[in-house]
């Protein structure tokens, strides 16, 4: 008799998995039905072209997009600007004051832009398919501005060139690292300076004296550290991203502490009323967020709720990152400039031209 009710228990546990398997999969079959509802309708009222600006600090840091576009959607030409989120948004208040607009679509790390121009009027309320799969912290509740991706800046090193991957930020103090790090103004970007706070919350300041004694390489942007370490040139660097899948990385390790924090934030996309291409435009935000592209395609975690956590680990059950912290720490304008302007005296004005255009910058993203 037991093992009939084990029996009748167990078949019942895999109808269960086989109903929520199959609910699962018509979800993305009604799911890719919209996308391409959306992708005709784009095609038919004429919007065969999307403009898109995204931040980022390497002048190719968005062509996967584009290939991923090209050939899914051969009938609406992609356009993609990239530039550091804080000129870009500098541009579209310029262009707003002008009643005009370039871009369809707008993805950047300054997340802060998002609540103003919502409160200023400026966006339109959109929600995608997948907007109930998205945390709730981190979107608007009328859809005016919802994240595509998760970002994360942690460790990263060259596995096959250190003597053990460093666990904690303090290992990199070690005099193996003398030399051999290679790090971003962290006073020139807004996640890398978050970072670094989250660090000196915990190390305190004298962090950032022993760091300085390391004799680090500091440069503009996060993609040239990550490429140095690729290459071998340098060991190690943190406050970059990395791929989390280590048959992909190239050697270039991304290492999550497991106590020490990290920084994850959720770059943020809108659309905005005077946007010119509105079908064309809620198509790139449905697609971007699909499974395809969330799964498969990007190389960090995805911001759906419904797909499976890559690195390792299950970052929301662990306290030593927070991507809604990174939001409130943008809007606290005060917090923000003062760490800000204590990170410049210690370490120094930035040196050198954009990382998009200057020569010596883009010479770190090849191994020359």
């Amino acid at each position: 008799m037991k093992t009939k009710y084990l029996l009748i228990i167990a078949m019942s546990l895999i109808t269960v998995a086989c109903s929520r398997d199959n609910d699962h999969e018509q979800t993305i079959s009604n799911e890719e039905a919209e996308i391409q509802r959306l992708y005709r309708a784009a095609v038919d009222a004429g919007e065969t072209e999307i403009t898109i600006w995204g931040g980022g600090d390497t002048p190719t840091q968005l062509n996967w997009i584009i290939n991923e576009w090209e050939a899914t959607f051969p009938e609406i030409k992609i356009n993609i600007r990239v530039d550091l989120s804080k000129f870009l948004d500098v541009e579209i208040d310029q262009e707003l004051a002008n009643n005009t607009l370039t871009p369809d679509i707008v993805h950047i790390q300054t997340v802060q832009n998002f609540h103003r121009w919502k409160a200023e009027g400026h966006l339109e309320n959109y929600k995608p398919w997948a907007w109930d799969l998205i945390p709730s912290a981190l979107k608007d509740p009328d859809g005016a501005f919802t994240p595509v991706y998760y970002i994360t800046f942690a460790m990263l090193a060259n596995r096959n060139n250190v003597s053990a991957l460093p666990e904690t930020y303090a290992d990199l103090l070690t005099p193996e690292y003398r030399n051999n790090l290679i790090l971003t103004y962290p006073h020139d970007d807004d996640a890398v300076i978050f970072l670094w706070k989250k660090i000196i919350d915990q190390y305190g300041w004298e962090y950032v004296d022993r760091i300085l004694e390391q004799n680090p390489r500091w440069v503009r942007g996060t993609a040239g550290p990550h490429n140095q370490v690729r290459f071998g040139n340098e060991l190690a660097s943190f406050g970059t991203a990395g791929v989390f899948d280590t048959t992909r990385d190239n050697g270039a390790q991304v290492i999550l502490p497991r106590v020490d924090p990290f920084v994850t934030w959720g770059q943020t996309a809108g659309i905005f009323k005077l946007t010119k291409n509105k079908n064309a435009a809620k198509l790139y935000l449905n697609w971007l967020l699909s499974p395809r592209i969330q799964r498969d395609v990007w190389i960090e975690w995805s911001i759906r709720t419904d797909l499976p956590i890559k690195g390792g680990y299950d970052f929301r059950t662990f306290q030593n990152t927070s991507p809604i912290e990174y939001v409130q720490f943008l809007l606290d304008t005060e917090a923000y400039n003062e760490i800000y302007r204590q990170m410049e005296e210690r370490i120094g004005p930035v040196q050198g031209g954009s990382p998009l255009t200057d020569p010596q910058y883009l010479d770190l993203l090849t191994n020359n």
